[in-house]
């Protein structure tokens, strides 16, 4: 991962010298709210950083287009994911058997190193909307769950690598600042759990995802500014 970011680096510092026609480098920063689908948990309430580096390569389809409306783009990506419920006090004579109602204080937390791959379209150069997929690399985590923090010995393991589909939405604050908006959820499971709601149940078993909502900031270099001053009114024609 360390080479990957000083090759991002050396190329958004070649295309700042020589290449801005080619490529336009970015910088992103942001944060998520995420959530993991099949934990028993519900809510995007896990709060975490989100940053990075990017590249995109413009390009047009047709020789006869105006301006290069498409662009494809690799970026190096830091994001915290992960779960979180507050603790919840239950009366012990409860008989509604739901597994989340006796869970107390659940916290995942999950730090991954993204290798984000997209395909763009900006319209009217103020919207752009992105697809992709994104290789994520998992190298720390920690789970909380009953009070308890969890080992391998006790929960099934973490896989250490994540795939996810992406969808992205940039917005044009000011001429090479905008704001994003990005959806990604995972097409692999990151690993299956058996849940008991008691020793008088039977146990529900669920294959577990990332899902991520992502607000971030980013600024593109090298991309041309726009006009933003009003039309000049059109001179005005006299008749003699």
């Amino acid at each position: 991962m360390i080479k990957c970011l000083f090759i991002m680096l050396m190329l958004m510092v070649v295309s700042q010298n020589g290449y801005g026609q080619l490529f336009k480098g970015e910088v992103l920063i942001g944060g998520n709210l995420s959530q993991v689908a099949g934990d028993m948990v519900w809510g995007y309430r896990k709060i975490g950083f989100c940053g990075g580096l990017g590249l995109q390569y413009p390009f047009k389809f047709s020789s006869d287009a105006e301006t290069k409306r498409w662009a494809v783009s690799m970026e190096l990506f830091f994001s915290q994911r992960g779960a979180k419920q507050r603790n919840y006090y239950y009366n012990s004579s409860d008989t509604v058997h739901d597994y989340a109602r006796y869970k107390l204080k659940y916290l995942l937390k999950t730090n991954y190193v993204c290798l984000p791959f997209m395909l763009h379209y900006t319209d009217k150069e103020a919207y752009t909307i992105g697809m992709g997929l994104s290789y994520n690399r998992m190298f720390s985590s920690d789970e909380i769950e009953f009070d308890v923090r969890q080992t391998y010995d006790s929960v099934d393991y973490l896989k250490p690598y994540d795939l996810m589909y992406v969808f992205d939405l940039r917005v044009k604050i000011w001429q090479q600042l905008k704001l994003g908006f990005r959806f990604e959820h995972s097409l692999l499971s990151l690993r299956t759990r058996t849940f008991y709601e008691s020793t008088y149940h039977g146990g529900v078993t669920r294959r577990q995802y990332n899902n991520t909502l992502s607000l971030y900031l980013v600024y593109v270099f090298n991309e041309k500014w726009t006009n933003t001053e009003k039309e000049k009114k059109k001179e005005k024609i006299y008749y003699y």
